[in-house]
């Protein structure tokens, strides 16, 4: 219904750097359970390899043919372990990566939803029926947020398709590196049964993302328990403590604080979605349960399993629940070390300023007892200052004791009082000019910030590079 938007929408994926991408596949054949090797592919190649699977074939009790293929295809870019990829770049060209949508029967929104999904993450349910009514095919699309690895950047993206005719499989898994591809085949042989079930690559994605964030969970604990343990007051006691750092160490130790503080929040944000990605799995079971989509011959099977898989995804939502537990307390002993350095820093801080208080104090006695000493002295130095000039006779002969006054003694005032109005308005002239200067440079460094701003770029199809920066963010346009 609404194939032809979405394939209007395909001038927003940027598709100039696919020969950057590596693609690799994996499949079951029909006639047996093993899973076959990963292959390494090229782009020319991938309809070739899915063609040379889809040739045995079995049938089912009732006569319908059932082939049970099982093609998963993987793609990430080369550098996904040191960059978080745009999602606008695809690892195929446009034309090349709808026939593969087609071929694989996987849903036209895939791009759509892996481009705009954000960083909470997204997951659908997409039904196609036949003429019956009856439910011919299931599909999902599943965007995970953030990467599931504390040390690589790649994020997830998946779409698979059920065909309820045929029992087959086919998917799409993005951004997996050597260990993650290596983590599913595991899960692949140790649930061969379950390949046959629709909803078996969703399930398998929750399964694999609690390991990773419960993984996370760990390692944020350790990291947490480290900086405690340095900081040697909330656990402990040591030698030296945060009473006895530096200023470099006390920064030093509140960027790891606020690190591991960050990296629970998007923990948390990770294992909420776990939560809602096992509703939605539930929803889709019950779905598969109330449309009857399992064909006749497999339907005991598959019912079955549908039992397992509901047992195992309510098991991971109570696990995510806890886990998520756990992280919240973990950010209230994260922010409570924050508070600790910064109290610690502040107390410090009071103690320097109280020094400085009363050397100031001091100082400022100081320069009263001179202010005291000049009141004093200055109006006696300055009439013996005048009377010392040759404007004034003390020595007359007439002896009648006089004094004489020079007839120029006016000239002191002439130069006096024109040099203290021109000192005085030079002073006030400069401190205004000094002003002036400063309101100049801080506009100045507003206009830079402002310019470095506007300077960064946009993530758009039009953009050189499939990375996003490391020193700076990318602006969605619209």
């Amino acid at each position: 219904m609404y194939e032809d938007w979405y394939s209007a929408q395909y001038h927003q994926y940027n598709d100039s750097f696919n020969s950057e991408w590596e693609i690799f596949g994996i499949r079951a054949q029909p006639s047996s359970e093993l899973l076959g090797p990963l292959e390494r592919l090229s782009a020319q190649a991938v309809f070739g390899w899915l063609e040379s699977g889809a040739q045995a074939t079995t049938q089912s009790n009732d006569g319908d043919i059932l082939r049970r293929e099982f093609h998963l295809i993987f793609t990430r870019h080369r550098q996904h372990r040191a960059y978080e990829i745009n999602p606008c770049y695809l690892a195929f060209n446009q034309e090349t990566f709808k026939k593969i949508l087609l071929t694989l029967s996987l849903p036209s929104a895939y791009p759509f939803m892996r481009v705009n999904a954000g960083a909470s993450g997204n997951f659908a349910k997409y039904s196609t029926f036949d003429e019956n009514g009856s439910v011919s095919q299931l599909s999902f699309l599943i965007r995970v947020p953030h990467s599931p690895r504390m040390n690589e950047k790649a994020i997830w993206s998946l779409a698979c398709s059920w065909n309820a005719k045929t029992g087959s499989t086919a998917g799409l898994f993005e951004s997996l590196s050597d260990e993650d591809m290596r983590e599913v085949e595991r899960y692949f042989s140790g649930k061969s049964q379950q390949r046959q079930h629709p909803l078996f690559l969703p399930t398998m994605l929750l399964d694999l993302l609690m390991v990773f964030y419960i993984s996370h969970r760990r390692k944020s604990e350790h990291q947490l328990f480290v900086v405690e343990s340095q900081l040697g007051i909330t656990r402990g006691q040591r030698k030296t403590d945060a009473w006895d750092w530096d200023y470099e160490l006390h920064r030093d130790m509140t960027k790891q604080c606020n690190t591991v503080y960050t990296g629970l929040v998007y923990l948390e944000r990770q294992l909420d979605f776990a939560s809602r990605l096992g509703d939605f799995i539930l929803q889709c079971l019950a779905y598969a349960d109330e449309e009857k989509v399992f064909p006749e011959g497999q339907k005991a099977c598959l019912f079955r399993i549908s039992k397992e898989m509901k047992e195992n995804v309510l098991n991971n939502q109570n696990f995510a629940r806890c886990q998520l537990h756990q992280v919240l307390c973990l950010q209230k002993r994260a922010q409570a070390l924050v508070s600790v350095i910064y109290s610690v820093v502040a107390q410090k801080d009071s103690r320097i300023n109280v020094a400085i208080a009363k050397a100031a104090k001091q100082d400022s006695s100081s320069m009263t007892a001179i202010a005291i000493l000049g009141t004093i002295f200055l109006p006696a130095m300055l009439v013996a200052s005048m009377f010392s000039m040759s404007m004034f006779d003390f020595s007359s002969t007439s002896g009648s004791g006089s004094v004489k006054v020079s007839s120029n003694f006016w000239m002191f005032w002439a130069v006096t009082i024109p040099l203290t109005f021109i000192v005085l308005v030079s002073w006030k002239i400069w401190m205004k000019f000094v002003g002036k200067k400063s309101v100049l440079e801080d506009e100045s460094k507003k206009e830079e910030e402002m310019v470095a701003w506007k300077g960064i770029p946009q993530a758009h199809p039009a953009c050189n590079s499939p990375f996003y920066p490391k020193n700076g963010y990318f602006l969605l346009d619209g």
